[in-house]
């Protein structure tokens, strides 16, 4: 993550200190995407991370946090993430093989934290 934006690096830095956060992965080169269409044309979304959190389900049954950095807004960004928060994650958590999934957008990682504890408390 060190050679990334500072966005991302601020926020690889407060997964680092959260005792909630177990493990995390900044999704690059992992062949993890996921489908979306923009316009009529289909795409791959790949969040910038995943995460994986005791979200209070004990250290056996963790939350797959799927977290999307936000800077400027662009036109594909609110697809990526609808599709994301509105459809993949209710349809893989709907199936139930692949653990329990979510996802986030931190608009300001400085107040990660913050985001991320609220977001646990409301799932």
């Amino acid at each position: 993550v060190a050679d990334t934006d500072s966005w991302e690096q601020k926020l690889a830095e407060t997964l680092e200190n959260m005792p909630e956060v177990a493990r995390y992965v900044k999704n690059h080169n992992l062949g993890f995407t996921i489908p979306y269409t923009l316009n009529g044309e289909e795409r791959q979304y790949t969040p910038d991370f995943i995460a994986c959190l005791d979200d209070g389900h004990g250290p056996d049954d963790l939350l797959n946090l799927l977290i999307e950095v936000s800077g400027e807004a662009k036109k594909d960004k609110a697809a990526k993430v609808a599709t994301a928060r509105t459809l993949w994650a209710p349809a893989v958590n709907h199936h139930g093989g692949f653990g329990r999934w979510d996802f986030i957008e931190i608009s300001d990682p400085w107040d990660a934290e913050k985001t991320i504890r609220s977001a646990l408390k409301g799932a």
